[in-house]
């Protein structure tokens, strides 16, 4: 089918990452599509939407007023995206920053940049140029056969008048850059190509291993907490106390029969009987039953009355 000039297409995600990307009009979408649908393929890089992109054929369809025709993602998730697309162009997207080499204008520099992607059949499209120090940032159409890695090797080997810094996907470690996983050893990262949706999931995958480590070796250590039992014997000492005190008891249930035993003598003292008499045999179970001498425990309190 014949390919017509370009026509401005708007991509969306329910309102929400609009934005207006070139597209060749390829006719009537098919049947079943909304009335006045076109299927169009994309001649531009979209900034955002990682798919589709340049070269993928979708269906635009009216969205009302003088919108342009309008590609919905309507919150499709990433695993089903290619539901939503009628024909995969075969690239996924991929976004780098580039700086300058000191003296070399910012335009020449994206226009190397673009002369080297395109001999690796790679579609870039700039963002915005070098400004105040700050890199460009470029976005890039990728054949699926290529991946991130090989591609910066390539760019970086051409001896470009730039600095390439990768956004997207974000880089994974080089293999002979280990990753350490504690004292057990280390961990090294395999390069390869790896789809671009699953390459944060290889990363934080070598992010965990310490964590699974580290998890194992206190496990090992659990046993040596054992020595702080020793307070707890300290602890089960504590009762130790009343148990102590319960002797003190009778001692102050005896403390009657001592005040007893000495009314009886001061009973005895008033009386002149009691002093020629002998001791009383009532008071001698009193006084030890109090476990005590009654000379020490009346005459020291109080002497007897004078007769007048």
């Amino acid at each position: 089918m014949a390919e017509s000039k370009p026509i401005k297409v708007c991509l969306t995600n329910k309102g929400e990452d609009t934005e207006t990307p070139w597209a060749h009009d390829l006719g009537p979408a098919p049947n079943g599509s909304l009335a006045g649908s076109r299927l169009v393929r994309l001649v531009n890089v979209p900034f955002m939407h990682a798919k589709p992109t340049w070269g993928d054929a979708i269906i635009v369809s009216p969205a009302g007023g003088d919108r342009p025709l309008t590609w919905d993602r309507a919150g499709t998730p990433w695993k089903q995206i290619s539901t939503r697309i009628v024909e995969d162009g075969g690239r996924w997207a991929m976004i780098v920053d580039y700086a300058p080499h000191k003296g070399t204008d910012g335009t020449k520099a994206f226009a190397e940049l673009t002369a080297a992607c395109q001999g690796q059949h790679v579609v870039c499209e700039g963002a915005w140029d070098p400004r105040n120090g700050e890199p460009g940032r470029a976005f890039f159409a990728v054949p699926k056969e290529l991946s991130a890695e090989k591609l910066m090797d390539i760019l970086r080997a051409a001896r470009l008048p730039l600095d390439l810094i990768q956004i997207h996907p974000e880089p994974k470690k080089r293999e002979t850059a280990p990753v350490s996983t504690g004292p057990a050893g280390t961990k090294k990262v395999k390069t390869g190509s790896v789809p671009v949706q699953k390459l944060a999931t290889e990363t934080s995958i070598t992010v965990e291993a310490p964590t699974t480590r580290a998890s194992k070796t206190t496990a090992k250590a659990s046993p040596v907490p054992k020595p702080p039992a020793k307070p707890s014997n300290t602890s089960a000492a504590k009762p130790a106390p009343p148990n102590a005190k319960a002797p003190a008891k009778p001692a102050a249930k005896a403390a009657p029969a001592v005040k007893a035993a000495a009314k009886i003598a001061k009973a005895a003292k008033a009386a002149p009987a009691a002093k020629a008499g002998s001791k009383t045999a009532s008071a001698k179970p009193l006084v030890k039953a109090a476990g005590r001498k009654p000379a020490k425990t009346t005459p020291s309190t109080k002497k007897p009355a004078k007769k007048k």
